[in-house]
């Protein structure tokens, strides 16, 4: 949305914006280069006064207004929190952090203008997160996981308000009589903490004002502490050491600097991680040496720049402005790069190709632990299926009587291997892991290096039933709320931070260039529109880190029900529902009129936009071997037959069109009553049935294009030849399918 002035003006003449900006700065926060209130049509945020640098700071946020966690216990509901530890003890509980602001916050509320932080709490508007919809709103949301979550969080805040009740009555003393308002106030408070606290790199969950009314984007600032005493230490002593080195002042700068020192700065030095070598910080007056601050770099223009031999001649007279192009117009010149190297160069393949960016890009709304454990076992299931993809290859061998002397030699390396395994055995480095480096292809002379078992431990019974498999790919990967980003300027230990620490503060500072007049945004984690509408209650209209998820039922009888449509079958596997945790410790769900097992339900699949999601297809291979196809010798990980591929991937499609055909309306009625004047509610809804939708209809695309290069490798046996060949039509668009083949593209010409 455009910046609005008029209504900027308007806004600016709301008495609690400007109580909000005079208690601020009175009380230390630092505004340089940008602008709030700052209206964007009806969105109210901060905008950009001038054009701003890249790792800049532009809001410091004293640490003596920051509401934390240990600020809350530092103060007269210490008692409260000290009587009722099933709440507000971290150990007992894990939404303590935010149960302790939300007490915190409605005392506050409370005092009414007794209260320090008056300003802050009448600035926060009324919250419009789901809570607040009404029936009719969350009826247009045509996704019932995001429904299920929500019900989780309200029952929770129900909860929460029920606990509090009798806490208010215990302490009367310190929350004061009962109002006909606590309701809807403690409401607000949680919706507060909700919808506006800080967490990632943070000491603590925190409430921070003013830098709170910075809208979310994925393109966005992201925030530091930093600590103004010791960064300004830090740059005179760079700059004595500097002097020194020119043999200027060098009689005695160091020496002074190091007897400013006292140990309060040595601890803080010990554990506190300088910023100055990345973030402008001249908005704490800090003076620095710009050449040493970390240089923003456009990864696209880079890119661009560095292979621009490829380029047509109307191309190469757009470069000199290439920092004014758009991220799609340079997305279309990269596309072009990558098309012409691979006409070019007979060497090159799709997968050896640089595409600098992807929309594919994960959230951090999913368990970091639970992916990691999910690839290695993955990785794992891998390496024996390549083995026993090996060993059929052998065995063809040997009855077809071809290359008898190809197999003694691979016989001996096999041999060897097991020799080795057993030397270590013997030894004492019995942790040792063997290697075994097999060829996939001979024709083709590709290896692959497998370190793990020996080849007579690891040579398992191939992978018959569904049930084996069971297994090795469910997971529990509904905890929502933990965060998987990671800076090396984050800090890991907090022992220099105090309170009340007039010098510490939380620096808001840009990623990349802003624009005069452009809104300034911070981000709120790699999220989801499902994470989004679930807590925050709205969503973006472009979300790169959105998913379409969903499980399937891993039900083996189905081929013996002789279901009597296709529909039939969809509707008896899609799992559309979130698995509560009293489903998950019983360990049975009902849906769509049967008990389920949880063990027989499928790890959450997560379609992306534009990348072919390999857990889907590794998941129906084997499924599909069952229901129908009774194929022999089918993997998980390694496409077997061209023809099995194909009719895994037409089953995906109809799959997909399934859950398309789910929706109340077609993806062209979403985007024309977009174009419309529409409540808030609807259009946030409407993002995310829109998004789900063009998921779809392009993982759809990506599959028919797969079909398409399959069926022409099987005529021609040249692949490349079958993926390139009709990308001169439209060169941006099939670029950008083939991008989501690359990795299916690679597996294809290793193993067929």
């Amino acid at each position: 949305m455009q910046f609005d002035q008029k209504k900027t003006d308007d806004l600016k003449l709301n008495p609690k914006y400007q109580n909000l900006l005079k208690w601020g700065l009175d009380n230390g926060v630092i505004i340089k280069d940008v602008d709030l209130p700052a209206a964007f049509g009806e969105l109210t945020g901060v905008v950009a006064t001038q054009d701003i640098p890249a790792n800049t700071a532009i809001i410091c946020v004293p640490q003596t207004l920051i509401i934390s966690q240990e600020k809350c216990k530092l103060s007269s509901l210490s008692i409260v929190y000290d009587k009722h530890p099933e709440l507000f003890n971290e150990n007992q509980t894990s939404d303590a952090e935010f149960n302790i602001l939300i007490f915190y916050l409605f005392n506050e509320k409370k005092k009414g203008e007794q209260s320090f932080f008056y300003p802050y709490i009448q600035a926060i508007q009324t919250n419009n997160t789901l809570i607040d919809w009404t029936k009719e709103e969350l009826s247009y949301i045509e996704d019932p996981i995001v429904l299920d979550e929500f019900a989780i969080v309200n029952e929770d805040i129900k909860t929460l308000w029920n606990y509090a009740q009798d806490i208010f009555n215990e302490f009367n003393q310190i929350f004061g009589e009962v109002k006909p308002t606590d309701k809807q106030d403690f409401y607000w408070a949680a919706q507060s903490v909700m919808s506006r606290s800080f967490g990632w790199s943070l000491k603590s969950t925190s409430m921070i004002p003013i830098a709170d009314f910075l809208n979310h984007s994925n393109k966005a600032c992201t925030h530091y502490f930093v600590h103004s005493k010791v960064e300004k230490l830090e740059q005179e002593r760079f700059q004595a050491k500097k002097n020194r080195r020119n043999n200027q002042d060098s009689n005695s700068d160091l020496e002074d600097l190091e007897n400013m020192e006292d140990s309060f700065i040595r601890l803080v030095q010990e554990y506190y991680k300088i910023k100055g070598n990345k973030i402008n910080l001249s908005a704490l007056k800090i003076q620095q040496d710009e050449s040493q601050i970390k240089q923003f770099e456009d990864s696209k223009k880079t890119f661009i720049l560095h292979h621009q031999e490829y380029l047509t001649e109307n191309q190469l007279k757009n470069l000199d402005n290439l920092e004014n192009l758009s991220n799609e117009d340079k997305r279309s010149m990269i596309n072009w790069i990558n098309y012409e190297k691979m006409k070019q160069k007979p060497e090159v393949n799709l997968w050896d190709l640089g595409f600098v960016t992807s929309s594919d890009s994960e959230d951090n709304d999913s368990d970091e632990d639970i992916e990691l454990a999910r690839n290695k076992q993955l990785e794992s299931v891998k390496q024996k299926e390549l083995i026993e993809w090996k060993v059929k290859i052998k065995e063809d061998k040997q009855k077809q009587g071809i290359n008898q002397q190809e197999i003694k030699i691979e016989q001996q390396i096999v041999e060897q291997n097991q020799e080795l395994d057993n030397q270590q055995n013997q030894g004492d480095n019995t942790d040792s892991e063997n290697i075994l480096t097999i060829c996939l292809n001979n024709e083709k002379k590709n290896q692959v290096t497998i370190q793990g078992m020996a080849m007579q431990q690891i040579q398992t019974q191939q992978i018959q039933t569904l049930k084996q498999n069971q297994q090795q790919i469910i997971e529990q990967d509904e905890q929502q709320d933990k965060e998987s980003e990671r800076e090396d300027s984050e800090e890991s230990n907090w022992e220099w931070l105090e309170e009340n620490d007039q010098d510490a503060y939380f620096c808001i500072t840009t990623t990349e260039p802003i624009k005069q007049h452009e809104q300034v945004t911070v981000s709120y984690g790699r999220r989801t529109n499902r994470f989004l509408l679930s807590w925050y209650g709205f969503t973006l209209p472009e979300n790169k880190y959105s998913s379409f998820n969903f499980r399937l039922w891993l039900n083996t009888q189905i081929s013996k029900e002789k279901m009597q449509s296709q529909q039939q079958i969809f509707d008896t596997i899609t799992i559309n529902k979130l698995i509560s945790s009293k489903e998950w410790d019983t360990g049975i769900i009902k849906f769509n009129g049967y008990e389920i097992p949880v063990s027989s339900i499928t790890k959450e699949f997560r379609i992306k936009k534009n990348k072919l999601n390999m857990d889907l297809i590794m998941y129906l291979r084997l499924y599909l071997m069952l229901y129908k196809v009774q194929e022999k010798d089918v993997y998980i990980t390694i496409p077997v037959s061209v023809d099995y591929e194909v009719f895994v991937m037409q089953f995906c499609i109809q799959l997909l069109q399934h859950y398309l055909n789910s929706y109340s309306q077609e993806l062209a009625q979403d985007i024309k009553e977009l174009d419309t004047q529409i409540s808030f509610s609807r259009r946030f809804a409407l993002h995310i049935n829109k998004e789900r939708k063009e998921i779809l209809i392009n993982q759809v695309m990506i599959l028919l294009e797969a079909i398409i290069i399959l069926k022409k490798y099987q005529e021609s046996n040249d692949l490349k030849q079958s993926y390139i060949s009709e990308i001169h039509n439209n060169v941006h668009y099939k670029m950008e399918i083939l991008r989501g083949l690359k990795g299916y593209l690679k597996s294809i010409h290793e193993f067929l």
